[in-house]
């Protein structure tokens, strides 16, 4: 897959097809986006683009208000490639970039640098300054310009309509399962090892401290997870909290692998959450906390055993 950021340099490719978003996530809604760019590109012998944004517009215009990102953009980058499409063009967004009105936006990246012969947006996209450009708009620019325009429907599942803000609600309320769902996927934080207070060692499970560059991060709790590392995937179980038991005020991430005897400080992985177990709580003394880790990883072994047998 190749990944453009530089749009001067673009060599021109048979009937580019552009599926325009910030595909925050990768959801199920721009999976059905994506492949409905795909299939239009395969059908006419073209090239299946995703346009999309980095920064995300909301990070540069209203960064308080700002939502969390499902992933990183490394790992957005990935779940495109995943998705099947032949590339990636990144547009810097800048304040300049949001100067730029809907129709001369299309006039100017689409056509111009693009030269676009399709475009697929999702029923609710917005471009271009204020956000003036919509679904409607892209459809008339197409009649007016001389290219095609697809409207991908919404997406729905269990009778929910899939999008990445109804994905950060269920997030952040702790149904893991159900974000999952419109995912398509499980949710996962990627980030780097490093080096804790070391209470698991101390107690007999040692752990793997997170430091997440995924923004998008679990209410505090306990989950049964799988630690994504480059030789595969392993089972495991990871505290999301402060631990109040110890009367530590930093929060951290902590996964403890099952069976699992190697060292791991500095290795970039990824923790991909499969259910919740419980609330983190404080409990009255270590042993007490030892016994209910005890029942925790008990728990977590049944839930992914349950999990793998469903993908099997």
């Amino acid at each position: 897959m190749e990944i453009i950021s530089d749009l001067e340099g673009l060599a021109q490719r048979p009937y580019p097809v552009v599926a325009l978003g910030n595909f925050d996530g990768v959801h199920l809604g721009h999976r059905s986006i994506l492949k409905q760019a795909i299939d239009r590109a395969r059908d006419c012998g073209g090239t299946a683009y995703a346009l999309t944004f980095d920064p995300l517009p909301a990070k540069l215009l209203s960064p308080q208000r700002s939502p969390s990102l499902l992933v990183t953009p490394a790992d957005k980058l990935e779940l495109l490639r995943t998705a099947g499409v032949d590339g990636v063009i990144v547009i810097e967004f800048t304040l300049e970039l949001s100067r730029v009105g809907a129709r001369d936006f299309v006039q100017r990246y689409i056509l111009g640098k693009i030269g676009a012969r399709a475009v697929i947006v999702g029923h609710s996209v917005s471009f271009g300054h204020q956000r003036a450009g919509n679904a409607a708009a892209m459809i008339q620019f197409g009649r007016e310009l001389g290219f095609h325009t697809m409207v991908a429907e919404p997406v729905k599942v269990d009778g929910v309509e899939v999008s990445s803000t109804k994905i950060r609600q269920l997030i952040g309320s702790g149904d893991i399962k159900a974000a999952g769902r419109l995912l398509g996927r499980n949710h996962f934080l990627s980030g780097i090892v490093v080096r804790g207070r070391e209470r698991g060692r101390q107690m007999g499970f040692p752990t793997a401290n997170l430091r997440s560059e995924t923004e998008c991060i679990p209410p505090d709790g306990v989950y049964a997870i799988r630690v994504i590392l480059a030789d595969g995937e392993y089972p495991a179980v990871t505290n999301i909290g402060v631990r109040p038991t110890f009367n530590e005020p930093e929060r951290t991430i902590e996964a403890h692998i099952f069976d699992f005897a190697r060292d791991l400080y500095g290795q970039r992985i990824r923790l991909e959450f499969v259910e919740r177990i419980r609330s983190e709580r404080k409990f009255e003394s270590s042993q007490a906390l030892a016994s209910q880790i005890a029942a925790d990883l008990n728990r977590a072994r049944e839930i992914l055993s349950i999990a793998n047998s469903a993908r099997d």
